[in-house]
């Protein structure tokens, strides 16, 4: 980060200040003369890599709140521009604040416009610091600066007058609604204890009366006057700044106030110029006075800054990423370790398994190359999962028929109707020489019997084995009575397979179906 340098204008001479470590460090001051601009710019030559933060505090300044039409983008800034050529002619240190929309009407847009008066005395240093090319931030006022911070510390919306002591004098800043509205300088002759507070009561007394003429306060309403002192100075100030009707004087530690900003110590000292200071170099006002031109080194280090960041943000996450690329090398290079010492065990093994196995004439490529086999033929193997299922669902349907074996092939289509011979056995199917001709076939021979009470109604016998049958049946599967429970020989009498052998037994008739499918 670079350093940073703070100087501190008064109007008669050029004090330099620098930031280090959370803290301000006083390191000399130049006056406004000819010898001092030459020492400036020795100075200049061996901080030429300083960022500079210029802040006055002089009596020349101006303020003017004004209402403007409510505009946005380039339009809003040439009109911010040419109203404070109207009202600032001739100094180029002026710069616009806005304090809010009107609420009713237009809703205008208020401005308070500020500027640094007596640019020319502005103008040596300024020019000093554009030869050396040194980097200037921005040039800012006490005024800009307590708009930033005066709101912390008034802690009140209400209309106030915040009274600082500075190197310049008494300073009083009006604050309305929390935001700034103006402030005047007045230089001390002396810069004793006594003339400082009694021009604190004098100078607050006759801001008031210009405020009510302004019409910025109302006539006889009372406005709190803050004043920013440290604990030696505040018995001296009492005396010259009783309270009245129209002013309530409030007092507010410096050193207090400084511990609250982050000032990590404060040297005795009986102005609030290093608080100031201290607030500006810790977080500067956006708004300022310089111009594009007089910051033109400071808008090239800002690019800079960006890109170095960049280039710094682009190179910690490649070394973050070959970080992680090498860990994730080590890992996997280790997990190859693990990996060949387990390939190698294994190896070791399948080895000693091989060793243990009797000695057959196969060599292990052609086992291997028979295994392979092995798994296409059980891969290509049909399957008895459709006709299964069609037989169970019709069994799961008609549960008066109970299953009692299965006989499972592949072969040719099955031909012809079947016939059921004497005995109960049936003729075996006329199967053609070769599977050519009809395809192959998967073929399941179910044999079932009925129950036991059926055995001597032989027609219902028959019309529950048609149902099943027809049950079985579908588009792709054909279904044959192989043997009935009984003889169905057209030019008998209907008899059951026992009465023609001439005995009656108590078993439960029994038929045998075959049902096949083109595979």
């Amino acid at each position: 980060m670079k350093p940073r340098h703070i100087l501190f204008f008064d109007g008669s001479r050029l004090a330099i200040h620098a930031w280090k470590d959370g803290r301000v460090h006083p390191e000399g001051h130049f006056a406004a003369d000819a010898a001092g601009l030459e020492n400036f710019d020795n100075w200049l030559g061996q901080h030429r890599g300083s960022l500079l933060y210029l802040l006055a505090d002089v009596a020349e300044e101006g303020f003017q709140v004004e209402d403007i039409p409510w505009v946005q983008g380039g339009d809003r800034i040439a009109l911010i521009k040419r109203r404070l050529g109207q009202h600032f002619y001739g100094t180029p240190l002026a710069v616009g604040l806005s304090l809010g929309r009107a609420s009713e009407g237009r809703r205008d847009e208020k401005m308070l416009l500020a500027a640094l008066t007596h640019a020319e005395a502005f103008a040596p240093w300024i020019e000093a610091i554009h030869r050396a090319r040194a980097i200037l931030a921005g040039i800012w006022s006490i005024p800009l600066v307590l708009a930033e911070c005066g709101p912390r510390w008034i802690k009140s919306s209400d209309p106030a007058l915040l009274v600082t002591l500075t190197a310049g004098g008494v300073r009083q800043t009006f604050f309305d609604a929390g935001k700034l509205r103006f402030s005047r300088l007045t230089p001390l002759a002396t810069r004793s204890q006594n003339e400082m507070a009694r021009v604190i009561g004098n100078e607050s007394f006759n801001t008031w009366q210009y405020l009510v003429g302004q019409r910025q306060i109302r006539r006889g309403a009372a406005v709190r006057v803050i004043v920013l002192a440290s604990a030696a100075q505040v018995s001296g100030i009492r005396q010259h700044c009783p309270q009245q009707e129209e002013l309530a004087y409030e007092f507010l530690d410096l050193a207090t106030t400084a511990q609250a900003e982050g000032l990590k110590s404060l040297q005795p000292a009986d102005t609030a110029d290093e608080l100031i200071v201290h607030v500006l170099a810790k977080r500067p006002p956006r708004l300022q006075f310089a111009r594009s031109k007089e910051r033109h080194f400071y808008r090239l280090w800002q690019i800079r800054f960006a890109l170095t960041s960049a280039a710094a943000i682009i190179l910690a996450g490649g070394l973050l990423f070959a970080l992680k690329n090498w860990s994730d090398s080590r890992t996997l290079a280790e997990q190859t370790a693990t990996a060949e010492a387990g390939t190698k065990l294994a190896t070791q093994r399948y080895a000693a398994l091989l060793a243990s196995l009797p000695k057959v004439d196969v060599t292990p490529d052609n086992l291997r190359l028979l295994t392979g086999l092995l798994d296409e033929l059980q891969q290509q193997s049909p399957l008895l999962e459709p006709l299964l299922i069609q037989l169970a669902s019709a069994l799961n349907d008609m549960p008066r028929i109970e299953l009692v074996s299965l006989d499972w092939k592949i072969g040719p289509r099955p031909q012809g109707p079947q016939k059921v011979g004497a005995g109960g056995t049936p003729p075996l199917p006329a199967i053609a020489a070769t599977a050519a001709s009809g395809g192959v076939w998967s073929v399941l021979e179910v044999q079932a019997q009925l129950p036991l009470g059926l055995s001597s109604d032989l027609r219902a016998q028959k019309e529950i084995i048609d149902a099943f049958a027809e049950r079985l049946k579908d588009p792709q599967t054909t279904v044959q009575i192989i043997a009935m429970p009984f003889d169905v020989e057209s030019a008998k009498p209907l008899k059951s397979h026992d009465e023609t052998s001439g005995n009656r037994t108590s078993g439960a008739p029994r038929f045998t179906l075959q049902i096949a499918r083109p595979l």
